[in-house]
């Protein structure tokens, strides 16, 4: 199973990194990166990824808005938001607004990949496909 990814963080060096990090792995694909929310929406309804990851703190827009945005117009996408700070508002906040996960940005690849593939099932379909 390859995970679609979308990312939208209005800081490129992070978004860059964070690309190359997720699509040097086999099964993922980033089908989406932009700094701008208008044209992050645009790719949720374009591309029609498995997981968005947001980061919410935006100069240019709301980032809880485009939260709440991107959950209701994402028929089976996840939207994890990435932060460089955990603020427990914040967190109750994303969850209300639909968000599936609050990670913090300096997370490491392999628990970032863990905790996408276990949002996506991925997981479980990699353990029924192995086991026997």
């Amino acid at each position: 199973m390859t995970i679609r990814v979308v990312i939208i963080d209005e800081n490129r060096p992070a978004r860059d990194m964070l690309a190359r990090r997720l699509g040097s792995l086999p099964d993922m694909l980033v089908v989406g990166s932009t700094g701008d929310s208008e044209e992050g929406l645009q790719q949720i309804k374009d591309c029609a990824p498995d997981i968005v990851l947001l980061d919410i703190k935006m100069k240019r827009a709301d980032g809880m808005e485009v939260c709440r945005q991107a959950c209701s117009i994402s028929g089976k996408a996840k939207v994890v938001v990435l932060t460089s700070y955990i603020e427990p508002e914040e967190r109750k906040m994303a969850f209300e607004s639909g968000a599936s996960g609050y990670l913090l940005k300096e997370i490491d690849t392999p628990k970032l990949v863990q905790r996408i593939r276990q949002l996506t099932g991925a997981n479980q379909v990699r353990s029924r496909c192995c086991s026997s």
